[in-house]
């Protein structure tokens, strides 16, 4: 069975390849997006420090949490809804493996791909550029490593939720807008979960977002001891269960839902 979902990976690494003019739009546009967050932040801080942070620390969190974004899994929103309106669902689903596992291990391959040839270029243009710090602890590169699986995990899982409501409405176009505006904010693409007011990062605290940049880029940088790292990594392991219990409880309605649909 493995070796099914394995060569599912890599068809989707290799359908990627069909379209190489868009990696480097996709780099440009990633460089030209941390570039305008660094220029901001320049303007903002100068040589001094806001809450701590100074314009290294921001260079850093902007590549990271914009490296983070790219191999974010929740497209699997416009797969689900594309192969609705076309019916290809329907040959998936006859197909003698995991429907949810499908689509995780074909989000994979595009994972690998993104990685590959997109993010690793990007962090090396942008190292030329701009710089930034790596880090040299062992246990920080194992807890960023495991905070990169729990954002994979909870933006996928995240992601099949919202394209499992498809199922109803035949369209998730103002659900996934609305989705992507809060991961817009609350992950802190925009502005770091530091800066944000009590109020808001209470709101950002109890929401799964954060875990899909911010809650990365901290650990990256050292700015969560390891007290906060395993909590942050107990707390990210129980959204993946919630979420997981919801897109099983969606999921079996949703199958009953589809039958209907063909009588």
């Amino acid at each position: 069975m493995m070796r099914a979902y394995y060569a599912i990976t890599c068809k989707a690494f290799f359908r990627n390849t069909a379209y190489r003019s868009e990696v480097w739009l996709r780099i440009f546009g990633n460089i030209s997006i941390v570039f305008i967050q660094i220029s901001i932040w320049k303007a903002l801080l100068g040589t001094g420090t806001l809450n701590g942070i100074d314009i290294e620390a921001m260079i850093t969190y902007s590549l990271i949490n914009a490296s983070v974004s790219m191999i974010l899994m929740n497209k699997v929103i416009y797969v689900v809804d594309d192969k609705l309106k076309t019916g290809d669902i329907i040959s998936d689903l006859l197909k003698p493996i995991s429907y949810p596992l499908l689509l995780f291990y074909d989000q994979l391959g595009n994972v690998v791909f993104q990685i590959m040839f997109t993010v690793v270029p990007t962090i090396f243009i942008a190292w030329l550029l701009f710089g930034f710090s790596v880090p040299t602890d062992p246990y920080t590169i194992v807890a960023f490593a495991i905070s990169l699986l729990l954002a994979l995990a909870i933006s996928f899982l995240m992601g099949y939720l919202i394209a499992l409501v498809s199922f109803w409405f035949l369209t998730t176009f103002a659900l996934d807008w609305m989705v992507t505006a809060l991961i817009t904010v609350f992950s802190g693409s925009f502005l770091p979960l530091w800066f944000f007011s009590a109020e808001w990062k209470l709101v950002a605290d109890i929401l799964p977002f954060q875990f899909l940049g911010f809650v990365p880029a901290a650990i990256y940088m050292g700015k969560m001891d390891a007290s906060e790292i395993i909590w942050m990594i107990m707390k990210g392991s129980v959204w993946i269960l919630l979420l997981w219990l919801a897109t099983q409880f969606l999921w079996g309605r949703a199958i009953k839902r589809l039958v209907v649909q063909g009588g």
